[in-house]
């Protein structure tokens, strides 16, 4: 009767164990994911500016962008 109540005792442990895992594993995708989509969105504001300033200002940007759409530059 004892071996079937450590058997029983192990098995609780083992379960909670991968549990508590699982969510840590969890958290640190979410962490990672975090921080690739927060080092594309820097890197989208990075290339936004500089086109801001090779364009001459938001508004040249935008009527290049206009001209290249319509094929009219």
């Amino acid at each position: 009767m004892k071996n079937q109540e450590i058997t029983k005792e192990n098995a609780k442990t083992t379960v909670h164990e991968a549990v508590n895992t699982d969510s840590e594993l969890y958290k640190l995708g979410m962490i990672i994911t975090a921080a690739f989509a927060g080092g594309i969105g820097i890197w989208a504001v990075i290339c936004l500016s500089s086109a801001f300033v090779n364009a001459g200002g938001p508004v040249v940007l935008a009527k290049n962008l206009f001209g290249a759409i319509s094929g009219t530059m």
